[in-house]
């Protein structure tokens, strides 16, 4: 609730008239310079319920104990413990994920249409969480043996049920309030519980080397069992208590021909380009972190997580500050300010000495600072921009808009892992956890972990200063709606 107060407080400080400008929704340049963004009073109703809240993050949870290792552990695990070759693993990601970022809006436009007396988003969580729980299996419990197309059949499960249950929970939450500053709130506590869903996951491999089982085979398993045991919990949380919100707009849009449609406006192409550019700057360090931490700075591969739970546990206690930030400043400015510090943050990782567990901890840490407003502020935003395309065309198309932003995202990780790899295969970096590399090798690999976040994180910035939706234009297209309605 602490989260949630703060929050309330700056939002009651700085409500104030509408502003004079009226709200364009492509490439209208933001006219309000670097004032702090005003809005209007709105009957949005209260805020909501911390239960309704956690209720709304909880398959996060689920849906992060998925991905992270599925970037961090599985490609390494394949190309190392069950002996597929490096470039091919790495061919197998790109090509998987980039035939799931066509599935995208499909299920983006199929869930739109969707109705049902359980309501529009609700059924699609209920379906995405057996999908999560085969593909996890499948590919965490493989034996040495498996080819390529073992791993590109149950990777497209387990993608595809990824996106149809965090589409339909990103959608979900963005009808619980059409507020400015809620929805950070709301995406606020999402995030928190994504975080702890990847601090649950990386905890694994240490508690099982606590347990006498180090070894990466039983650590894979463990995590395939746990995102079994906590998906239906966290998905039947979410049904039981979040409603759906009626909403009077056409959903009746164009499918395909909308999605492109919608990634032309200039409010959404900005959030999707931003996110492109720090989903490729993350993936390049979630998918060689491993690599970096084990070869190039030695730290045990059993340890590697407790670095990334150092990053977690710092992203958990900042992100209120965030949430408050972007109401002070406006989501945009914030997230720039954000990606402008995750970039920086890279080079005390280069510089940082090899072998010290705490001095990685700690340094990792700083990274932590920004995590939490780069994961949660451009779907807030994209919330927003699902307003002002519902004034503008009378459609509510939610839906393909989290799936443009998704999309986007897992571009960028289709990328990161393809070439990333790629390169590496092509530099003779060796992946096996006790193999030996040459000093140039491990040079260019602490090059690519490093400086490929940096130069992106600052081009996301400078493209992110450029959004218009500002929290006075928001609440003016939220009047309007209501006008209509």
């Amino acid at each position: 609730m602490a989260t949630g107060s703060a929050s309330g407080r700056w939002r009651s400080r700085f409500r104030s008239p509408p502003a004079a400008a009226h709200y364009c929704g492509t490439d209208d340049k933001d006219r309000e310079g670097f004032s702090i963004p005003q809005s209007p009073p709105s009957p949005n109703g209260p805020p909501l319920s911390a239960l309704t809240l956690a209720a709304l993050a909880a398959p996060s949870i689920a849906l992060s104990a998925l991905s992270l290792p599925l970037v961090v552990y599985l490609p390494s695990y394949y190309s190392g413990s069950l002996h597929l070759d490096l470039g091919v693993v790495g061919a197998v990601f790109m090509i998987v994920r980039i035939i799931d970022i066509v599935l995208d809006p499909l299920l983006g436009g199929w869930m739109d249409h969707t109705r049902t007396r359980f309501g529009r988003y609700r059924p699609w969580v209920a379906a995405g969480a057996p999908m999560i729980m085969v593909g996890m299996v499948m590919l965490f419990t493989a034996s040495p043996g498996v080819g390529p197309g073992y791993l590109a059949i149950w990777l497209l499960v387990a993608y595809a049920g990824w996106s149809v249950l965090g589409l339909a929970q990103l959608a979900l939450a963005a009808g619980a309030s059409p507020d400015y500053q809620e929805r950070s709130r709301i995406y606020a506590w999402w995030q928190f519980a994504f975080m702890l869903g990847m601090v649950a996951a990386m905890l694994i491999p240490k508690i099982l080397a606590f347990a006498g089982r180090p070894g990466q085979t039983d650590a894979m398993h463990m995590m395939a069992w746990f995102v079994v045991g906590v998906t239906p919990l966290m998905t039947g949380f979410t049904l039981a208590i979040v409603p759906e919100r009626h909403r009077a707009a056409d959903s009746r849009h164009g499918g395909i021909s909308t999605y492109f449609r919608l990634a032309r406006r200039g409010d959404v192409r900005i959030v999707l380009l931003g996110e492109l550019l720090l989903g490729l700057g993350a993936g390049a360090t979630t998918t060689l972190a491993v690599f970096f931490f084990a070869l190039a700075k030695g730290i045990a591969p059993a340890d590697v997580g407790l670095i990334l739970i150092g990053q977690f546990a710092v992203a958990l206690l900042v992100t209120p500050v965030w949430t408050i930030l972007a109401g002070r400043l406006g989501k945009h400015r914030a997230l720039a300010l954000a990606a402008t510090g995750s970039g920086l943050a890279q080079i005390p990782l280069y510089l940082m000495p090899g072998g010290n567990l705490l001095v990685a901890i700690g340094v990792f840490s700083l990274v932590g600072l920004f995590y939490g407003a780069i994961a949660m502020l451009p779907r807030a935003m994209i919330a927003d921009c699902a307003d002002a395309n519902r004034l503008d065309s009378a459609e509510d198309c939610t839906g393909l808009l989290f799936a443009l932003l998704i999309g986007v995202w897992k571009v960028g990780q289709a990328l990161s892992v393809g070439l990333l790899f790629m390169i590496l295969d092509w530099i003779d970096f060796k992946p096996a956890l006790d193999a030996s590399n040459s000093v140039q090798a491990l040079d260019r690999l602490q090059w690519l972990y490093c400086f490929i976040p940096l130069l992106l994180s600052g081009l996301a910035a400078l493209l992110l200063l450029r959004y218009p939706l500002t929290s006075a234009r928001h609440a003016e297209i939220l009047q309007k709606l209501q006008l209509k309605q």
